[in-house]
């Protein structure tokens, strides 16, 4: 009897052993939800923003209310980084910032493994989507299909770091910026070499329809002087990112908080407000969310990197 009790014994502990494992399953599964694990600490909890143009008025105005933005969305204090060349955002993105602001062709530099996009710009309506990238040419200088190849001497690009402007050359197989291309100061403003095409120093231009469309409006690009072709479709032009070690639920908020800025609405926040205004001193009017899949469609697009110096 005590043998066949031992028995029966063994055959009933494979089934209490296994409910048991399943009711844990079921208790770390729901702690998963209703506890979400905090983020791997952050060495330095900041906003980095990579700003070559050296606008001092962008940093107290825009760069700051955002990290103000951030922090709020984020319950967190976040530092102020602003840097001006690659070297310095180098060093700074190997710190691990909570968020980051760089134009969207700099962006795809940052590891997938390590941020994740959270938002991009967005422009005054009508024209309020993504902008896309133009060939703007003066007419008696005749239509070139790649004139960074064939005019090089006489192109310019409205920056080197934006999909907009360099879009055409990364699908055109180039890994390197090629040497002797000019291009502009400010990833966010393309009036410089707009400015330069319509006084002659330069036959052909790549640069944001945006841009173009304000010089066109003004009266300071004439239609009976100047072609326009599109060369790259719609990209996101400048974008947030929020580092992995921040949990799914702090960069959901932090990208809902940024779409809300500059919609209409009765109980704009004294803070969207001034965000709001912020951004429209640089033609901006405030955020739309970028998810992730749709980011990586961009990433494997536009391959390469211009981190590399000239070819």
């Amino acid at each position: 009897m005590t043998e066949a009790g031992g028995s029966g014994a063994t055959r009933r502990g494979p089934g209490r052993v296994t409910a048991a494992a399943a009711g844990l399953v079921v208790v770390l599964a729901l702690g998963a939800v209703l506890w979400p694990r905090a983020e791997t600490h952050l060495e330095a909890p900041s906003l980095l923003v990579f700003d070559p143009s050296g606008d001092d008025t962008r940093v107290a105005g825009v760069y700051g209310h955002l990290q103000e933005h951030l922090a709020a969305a984020s319950g967190r204090e976040l530092g102020l980084i602003v840097v001006r060349d690659l070297a310095a955002y180098g060093r700074e993105l190997a710190r691990t910032p909570a968020f980051v602001l760089a134009p969207d062709g700099l962006a795809l530099a940052a590891g997938p493994g390590e941020y994740l996009p959270v938002a991009s710009v967005r422009r005054p309506a009508p024209r309020n989507l993504r902008p896309s990238g133009v060939l703007v040419w003066r007419l008696a200088a005749g239509e070139e299909a790649a004139p960074w190849r064939s005019r090089r001497a006489r192109t310019v690009c409205g920056d080197s770091l934006t999909l907009v402007a360099s879009g055409a050359l990364r699908e055109a197989g180039l890994r390197r910026w090629p040497a002797g291309l000019a291009c502009g100061p400010d990833p966010l403003d393309h009036a410089p070499v707009l400015h330069a095409l319509r006084l002659g120093a330069f036959d052909y231009a790549l640069v944001r329809q945006w841009d173009l469309d304000r010089f066109v409006a003004a009266g300071l690009l004439a239609a009976a002087d100047f072609g326009v072709r599109e060369v790259v479709p719609p990209v996101p032009d400048l974008v947030v990112l929020a580092s992995r070690q921040l949990p799914r639920h702090v960069r959901l908020r932090c990208g809902e908080t940024l779409a809300a800025v500059g919609r209409q609405s009765e109980d704009e926040s004294p803070a969207d407000r001034e965000l709001r205004l912020a951004l429209a001193a640089v033609h901006l009017s405030g955020f739309n969310l970028l998810l992730e899949p749709d980011f990586e469609l961009v990433r494997r697009r536009f391959a390469g990197s211009w981190l590399d110096g000239a070819e």
